[in-house]
């Protein structure tokens, strides 16, 4: 037997689905894989509905056991057929959880799987993961188990010196007493000293272990906080990386969240063309000045919004 370690952060263990009281809605948007065993499931259904639904909607592809057939939606952006009137999956409220596909069981949970570890996490495309880690100030908090399994995993081992690296990234955030921006600082320039190296082996780890050691003084100090306030801001830069970013998401192929992303970038867009006489460099400093004014709120609120979104 052998011991296989599962670490996941807070927000995991608290999820659970908002159902219909989602602001969005996942079942949307995918190609819904499903299973031979599945299929059957459904077209042989005793619920007329559910019955009729396959029928219609499933197309049958019969590649391999776990690719039978997929779900026909009605566009690449479309709602699957079996979202009912109350945005609730229908084959869930009939048939039970464990009848749905492994696309839609799965979904948003993330596994990261290494020989002797399992890492678990969901992802920010959920409305709900995303709430919880910007409002639960311990969100991030990370919690670790031990489960028996017959043997390891068939995947390879974590390595020791990247664990320790992501050990001294933590580290460095988990340090913001005042400045959540002076953490990330400190990360940006740690991550940058690192890269210098080819590989990361017991050297380097020696070298990086004196940077972090002193980068953390630096912030525990408020050297860097201070460092970071001396920088001479530059409204172009900022104001280019802005434009380059919206292209770059609009130039991005039709996916699950292309509608929400292209809502905030129109946005983005009304705000730095709605004043006429206003340089588009100041209307990005404005912009910045109310997140700064949000993140100084959120970190007096002891919410820690921020640091959140970068441990995650």
């Amino acid at each position: 037997m052998k011991e296989i370690t599962v670490t996941e952060p807070a927000f995991v263990t608290r999820f659970s689905c908002s159902g219909s009281a989602c602001r969005d809605h996942c079942c949307k948007g995918w190609k819904i894989t499903l299973d031979k065993t599945t299929v059957k499931k459904y077209l042989a259904s005793k619920d007329a509905t559910i019955r009729t639904i396959a029928q219609d909607h499933i197309i049958l592809l019969k590649k391999n056991n776990s690719h039978w057939g997929e779900i026909k939606l009605p566009s690449a952006l479309g709602n699957c057929p079996y979202l009912d009137e109350d945005r609730l999956c229908r084959v869930q409220k009939t048939l039970g959880a464990k009848a749905l596909s492994h696309t839609c069981s799965s979904f948003p949970r993330a596994h990261h799987t290494y020989k002797n570890e399992v890492r678990n996490s969901l992802s920010l495309a959920c409305p709900e993961v995303t709430s919880r880690i910007l409002n639960d100030p311990d969100a991030m908090a990370l919690s670790e188990k031990t489960i028996i399994q017959q043997t390891f995993n068939t995947a390879p081992l974590f390595p020791a010196q990247q664990k320790l690296l992501n050990l001294f990234c933590l580290s460095l955030i988990n340090h913001a007493n005042s400045s959540t921006e002076a953490a990330l600082y400190a990360l940006i320039k740690f991550v940058m000293y690192a890269q210098k190296f080819a590989k990361i082996d017991d050297v380097a780890l020696g070298e990086l272990e004196q940077v972090y050691a002193a980068l953390l003084e630096q912030l525990q100090t408020g050297v860097l906080a201070q460092e970071l306030m001396n920088i001479a801001p530059d409204s172009k830069v900022k104001t280019s990386l802005v434009l380059q970013m919206q292209n770059y998401f609009r130039s991005l192929p039709l996916n699950r969240g292309s509608v929400i992303l292209d809502h905030y970038i129109q946005c983005l867009l009304r705000v730095l063309t709605a004043e006429e006489g206003v340089s588009m460099e100041q209307k990005v400093s404005d912009i910045e000045s109310s997140l700064a004014r949000c993140l100084q709120a959120d970190e007096q609120q002891k919410n820690w919004a921020f640091r959140n979104l970068i441990l995650y």
